[in-house]
């Protein structure tokens, strides 16, 4: 028993060095910024107009992809996961979380980090706090903010965030980029309608248009989404 406190100790100062050897890494592409504990190994690929690259540890990968034209259009968003949408430096951002705290999911979404490029980040089974501290160290442009990203206040709730709303129910019909079924919703399009004229659009009963497709018909009980989804197609 005498040689305890010493085998404590060695342990002691073996855990601290181990810690002590975890520096923190930058990572940056575009306008995107993370920071990293180095721990995680990077490994770049090689992608189609797509950036893509995955850090790795003990079996859990998050990868990273940042290109254009990258709408996520979620499937089936509300039956088995938690979202959040925040702002980060002037940007709409929804964060991702498995109902099921041993799924290990985690994700963060921004459609735009600028007028073209988005940045989707997602792990499929690991330690979800791990990922999500990476998440809170994003940074966006010329952000000099020091304080980290507050996003474990996940909601569960049955009208999605706005960000989900929108992709599920005009991506379908529209384009930001060209005309599909309906017109492009593109930026000179929405703000030469205004905030005003689109929320009552969004409210009010539609005309069929090609095809006899009709704009999803959303009440006014989801206003919390359709407030949000404003917020994010109205960004600077």
């Amino acid at each position: 028993m005498k040689y305890l406190p010493l085998v404590l100790i060695i342990f002691s100062i073996t855990s601290c060095s181990k810690q002590e050897n975890i520096s923190i890494h930058h990572f940056e592409i575009g306008k995107v910024k993370f920071n990293y504990p180095s721990d995680w190994t990077f490994t770049e690929m090689e992608g189609i107009d797509t950036y893509i690259s995955y850090l790795s540890k003990n079996g859990d990968t998050i990868w990273i992809e940042y290109g254009r034209y990258n709408p996520k259009i979620y499937k089936n968003p509300l039956q088995n996961n938690l979202f959040r949408q925040i702002t980060i430096d002037g940007k709409e951002a929804i964060f991702e979380t498995s109902k099921n705290k041993q799924a290990g999911l985690a994700s963060v979404y921004i459609p735009k980090t600028d007028s073209t490029s988005g940045l989707y980040m997602y792990n499929k089974k690991g330690n979800t706090q791990d990922v999500l501290d990476i998440y809170k160290t994003i940074k966006l442009g010329k952000s000099i903010r020091k304080e980290s990203l507050i996003i474990n206040q996940f909601k569960d709730k049955k009208s999605p965030p706005g960000i989900v709303f929108y992709e599920n129910n005009c991506l379908s019909c529209h384009s930001e980029y060209r005309f599909e079924i309906g017109p492009q919703l593109d930026q000179k399009f929405i703000q030469s309608k205004g905030k005003l004229w689109l929320k009552n659009y969004i409210y009010s009963k539609k005309q069929s248009m090609e095809y006899g497709i009709q704009c999803s018909q959303i009440e006014k009980q989801d206003s919390s989404s359709v407030n949000q989804m404003l917020k994010y197609l109205f960004q600077k």
